[in-house]
């Protein structure tokens, strides 16, 4: 925007004074408009209006059209742009719940100022969100991909050259400690506690079947009454619930049917019969029977302490893990604890698991579960002969001569 040029106008049959304004621009287009002032013809003179209103109006909107370019070369512009071009894909929430974290800090910068370093500081700085602690390198390389294609955004619209894909990040490789089992004892002991309504009403269950079915958070909370075949005992996994959005379940492997194991039964019995109360087709929901936004509403908030001072109240499944003396781990450990002792059981191929689960292959389980499966070979029966019904047992010595 290179000029605004306005003037004064009577239209005739109106009783307000108009502005009639011309717009020129760095490119050498311009545009042309009328606007009503809202000051009538009988309150204020022409010549009163050109004095004293025109020179006020014409400088505040050249402010008002130079912010607006301003904006226009913000993080937070380019920003929106991206999410909407990223809507279609299946982790949009996630994406967006980081683009947020991202926006508290950068939105009302211009791209053009960003540099290298202030990008690789801030994710440095940052922490995870409930437990104050350092993210994960690969957690951090999620939140550059944003970067990477917020940039490419005002790439192309020649602002910037996205040198995003240049920044090396630094942190700790993620642990395989993440994945932390419970034990069969500590099993019974929060399944047994969970009774207890100070934990919620609705953690009882959800531990019940999460030990159980090996279902993630989402897709428990995504199940509706429709989804339970109790006749042939199978369970039609086909949505998630998480963030307030229902959607689709991740691949085509996590949209599966399961068995639905008789040590889950009564747990979805009991979800069912306080469904039909609220009339609710949600196996999971509130007292109004819509369907919960997230699985916090089950589990409740972390302890945050900040400066020796408690920020955030300890409840539900922090509160549980707590009170019955239990190491701390997320919720989702209820998923891999069923993984590992299917496969300790031996009552199930690790294929089996591997569909139970949704995983695409068995590829994707060994990564996940190896150190908990690699030394199983040791306890094979040493006794064993794949070939006895074909051959002699070659343990007897033959005479060929």
């Amino acid at each position: 925007m290179k000029d605004v040029k306005a003037s004064i106008i009577a239209r005739l049959g109106r009783k307000f004074w108009y502005i009639r304004f011309q717009v020129f621009y760095e490119n050498d287009s311009e545009k042309i408009q009328e606007i009503s002032s809202k000051i009538l013809k009988t309150e204020k003179t022409k010549k009163w209006m050109e004095l004293h209103y025109l020179p006020v109006w014409v400088s505040r909107k050249k402010e008002e059209l130079k912010i607006g370019v301003m904006k226009s070369q913000n993080f937070g512009y380019f920003c929106s742009i991206f999410l909407k071009n990223y809507e279609v894909n299946h982790d949009y929430q996630n994406v967006k719940y980081r683009t947020d974290r991202i926006l508290r800090d950068f939105s009302n910068v211009s791209i053009k100022k960003i540099t290298k370093l202030d990008i690789k500081q801030w994710l440095n700085n940052l922490k995870n969100s409930q437990t104050g602690e350092e993210l994960t390198k690969n957690s951090k390389m999620k939140y550059l991909r944003i970067f990477h294609g917020v940039f490419e955004v005002a790439a192309d619209d020649e602002i910037v050259r996205n040198f995003t894909f240049e920044i090396k990040i630094d942190g700790k490789k993620r642990s395989l400690d993440t994945i932390k089992p419970f034990e069969k004892h500590e099993v019974i002991e929060l399944l047994e506690a969970s009774k207890d309504p100070i934990y919620g009403v609705l953690l009882h269950n959800y531990l019940g079947i999460a030990f159980n079915q090996g279902m993630s958070p989402s897709e428990i909370l995504g199940l509706q009454i429709g989804d339970l075949d109790l006749v042939n005992r199978t369970i039609s996994i086909k949505r998630n619930l998480t963030k307030g959005k229902i959607k689709e379940t991740k691949t085509e492997f996590r949209n599966r049917v399961i068995p639905l194991f008789d040590s889950s039964f009564s747990y979805f019995e009991d979800l069912i019969t306080i469904a039909k109360k609220k009339r609710s087709i949600w196996l999971f929901s509130r007292e109004n029977g819509s369907n919960l936004v997230d699985i916090i509403d089950i589990r409740g908030t972390r302890s945050l302490v900040k400066n020796d001072r408690k920020i955030k109240n300890i409840t539900k499944w922090y509160k549980l893990l707590t009170d019955i003396d239990i190491e701390f781990r997320d919720l989702k450990n209820c998923r891999h604890t069923f993984a590992v002792l299917a496969l300790e059981s031996k009552q199930f191929t690790m294929q089996e698991v591997a569909n139970i689960l949704g995983h695409s292959d068995l590829q994707m389980l060994i990564k996940h579960y190896a150190r908990y499966i690699e030394k199983k070979a040791l306890r094979a029966n040493r006794k064993i002969n794949l070939f006895s019904d074909t051959l002699s047992d070659t343990s007897k010595k033959k005479d060929f001569s």
